[in-house]
């Protein structure tokens, strides 16, 4: 009777080293998803196409090419009827292309947010992140690195 207990102790002492493990483990990524994944993806997404193409397209929007002064000055012309030999009169409707344009933003879709959307539905998805960055020598406040099994 006596082995049957020692033997169910020792089974769950070593259950408990793995729960500690799996623990240690989980903590490595959260701290390294917090203190380098977060920044990398961000730093990505500043200079990234996707952004740089979205904010040239933004300031074209509000721009009106036909008049000296731009939306200003078209816009007050278009508004009081007034003739204009020099410039074109004011032909867009600048403030709402632009206002469509940022609304825009929140539809952005970003290369490096769909790929670590990806890997997060992997097992391994927090190795494979530290990959794809370039940062799997890194470890978080000294807790170590993910380690698949």
């Amino acid at each position: 009777m006596l082995s049957a207990a020692e033997s169910l102790l020792e089974e769950k002492v070593a259950e408990c080293k793995v729960s500690a493990l799996l623990v240690e483990e989980v903590s490595a990524d959260c701290k390294w998803l917090l203190s380098r994944a977060v920044p990398l993806i961000a730093d990505r997404i500043v200079k990234s196409r996707e952004l740089a193409s979205y904010m040239f397209e933004l300031g074209q929007a509000g721009y009106n090419s036909g008049r000296k002064d731009g939306y200003g000055e078209g816009r007050a012309a278009a508004d009081n009827n007034e003739k204009d030999y020099h410039f074109e009169l004011f032909k867009e409707d600048c403030g709402g292309k632009y206002a469509a344009k940022r609304q825009e933003f929140a539809s952005l879709e970003f290369a490096v947010v769909k790929a670590a959307q990806k890997l997060s539905r992997k097992a391994d998805g927090v190795a494979l992140l530290k990959k794809a960055l370039g940062d799997e020598g890194h470890a978080a406040g000294g807790a170590g690195t993910s380690h698949p099994e």
